[in-house]
């Protein structure tokens, strides 16, 4: 956060400071002038601005607001009554609107005990155009000098332009900075520091749009569950800290996937690297580091699957076909990087749905197993969509099962068309889960209404058979602190 305790004493003590030069100043002006009532206010403020310097010191900053507030709206009111409107005092009634709401508003973001100034400013309004209208009956009864009256306007204009642009540049300042804060918040994960899902999209895009040739590559730590079971969850955290702080070193785009999950990105060049030598690097270095958490001495080992595009060809394509490989290497040994599709053995097609292609039951019940995980951290935070395509055997009696294929096959399309940053799995034959994290938990009620459309679309387009026209019945469900496992919340889709 860019304002803080110490930024808002600085900021309030210089503006004392400031308007107590000015006083000295004014003071100086009135006794010149022979108005001696004003003398004596001035006396007054210059006396107040001191104990208000006191106030900053002793973190007093409501009072302080409140209190400045009004000393400047009864000094400039009283100023306008006795020496007229042409003098220019009422402007700077203008400028401390703006300097008020500021005041609230680092009130707020302090969370200290704040006043809230709408009344004050409504109150300062009246006071500007009640003085108009006094004198409009009643003249002020001393009578400035023109000089006086020209160079008193213009101070008054450079003071209430200066306070509008230091307010409002700092506000703008504060507002980019909080954005891109956000927007690092959603594009990276907290836990590793890696970009997430979201930020890999993003950059998928770009390279896209530039018709570059990419690789991909999934990574997965060996046997984590093992490890969090042995030395405990404390100790998960700290092995992917401290691979996410590796894997970041690197000068490829990595992200942290989900759970212990990593993805590579980045673009096929001659003149670069070779991208199964950079893989079996990091699986090197990683295999070869000596992790220590209290006191205790393991080893940790990744494996990674490979797969690239040179062509247009579907990302998702891609990016399963290195799931592929990934879970290829798993099953044959571990501590390997897996580049040929040759070596997939046939227990790898127990994690895939070969009809959608798509995560199946088993792999949701690895991902329900990390959440479980995340849960019991306290750091979970996800939704649950769940889809279930009705009508399925009503196709297949009419049309024969190809077309019943083909009706499962477009219904889930459309499901990851729709949730891009996010995991699909096929867990039953006419029933889909997504688990929603990153961008899409965030945009989670315009992906969902998204979703629907699609699907009331299809049923409104008469011209499409049947086995195009999807019936569904979607749900959606997030994790809250009060759910104590994941049962909990997929109960609530069902």
């Amino acid at each position: 956060m860019f304002m803080n305790l110490k930024r808002a004493k600085i900021i309030a003590a210089g503006l004392a400071i400031c308007f107590l030069c000015i006083h000295i100043l004014m003071i100086t002006i009135f006794y010149q002038c022979e108005v001696y009532p004003m003398v004596y206010f001035n006396m007054f403020s210059i006396c107040f601005y001191l104990f208000a310097l006191f106030m900053v010191y002793k973190e007093w900053l409501p009072i302080y607001a409140v209190t400045v507030y009004m000393e400047v709206a009864i000094h400039m009111t009283l100023a306008v009554l006795l020496t007229g409107w042409e003098t220019g005092f009422q402007v700077t009634l203008i400028g401390m609107n703006v300097l008020a709401f500021y005041a609230e508003y680092t009130g707020r973001s302090l969370k200290l005990k704040y006043i809230r100034v709408m009344p004050f400013c409504i109150l300062g309004m009246f006071l500007y155009l009640g003085a108009r209208v006094c004198l409009r009956y009643n003249p002020a009864p001393y009578a400035l000098p023109e000089d006086a009256q020209f160079w008193l306007t213009i101070l008054w204009g450079v003071i209430v332009f200066v306070i509008n642009i230091f307010v409002l540049q700092l506000l703008v300042y504060i507002a980019n900075t909080s954005e891109e804060k956000q927007e690092y918040q959603l594009s990276h994960d907290k836990l590793t520091g890696l970009p997430n899902r979201y930020f890999f999209s993003s950059h998928l895009e770009n390279l896209k749009n530039n018709n570059c040739s990419y690789w991909v590559a999934i990574s997965d730590i060996d046997s984590f569950k093992k490890i969090n079971d042995t030395y405990g969850h404390n100790c998960g955290d700290y092995v992917l800290k401290t691979i996410g702080g590796i894997l970041g070193g690197k000068d490829v785009l990595c992200c942290r996937w989900g759970g212990e999950e990593f993805l590579f990105l980045d673009k096929i060049s001659k003149k670069k690297y070779d991208p199964y030598d950079f893989l079996e690097g990091i699986r090197k270095e990683i295999e070869d580091l000596p992790f220590e958490f209290e006191g205790k001495r393991f080893r940790v080992t990744m494996t990674f699957g490979m797969s690239t595009c040179t062509d247009t060809g579907c990302i998702e394509d891609v990016i399963r076909d290195a799931d592929e490989k990934l879970y290829a290497g798993k099953h044959s040994g571990k501590n390997k990087v897996v580049v040929a599709k040759d070596v997939i053995p046939t227990a790898v097609l127990s994690y895939q749905d070969q009809l959608t292609r798509v995560k199946n039951k088993s792999a949701y019940d690895k991902m329900v197993e990390s959440l479980e995980w995340d849960i019991a951290k306290g750091t979970a935070q996800f939704g649950v969509v769940r889809i279930v395509i009705e009508g399925l055997r009503e196709i297949n009696e009419k049309y024969g099962n190809d077309k019943g294929n083909a009706y499962i096959s477009g219904a889930c399309k459309i499901i990851c068309s729709v949730f891009v940053n996010s995991q699909v799995f096929r867990i039953n034959g006419d029933e889909f889960v997504v688990i929603l994290t990153n961008r899409d938990y965030y945009d989670r009620d315009a992906l969902f209404a998204s979703l629907e459309n699609k699907y009331i679309k299809t049923l409104q387009d008469e011209s499409s058979p049947e086995w195009c026209r999807y019936r569904t019945d979607c749900s959606l469900a997030v994790y809250s602190g009060e759910d104590k496992n994941y049962g909990d919340v997929f109960a609530r889709v069902k």
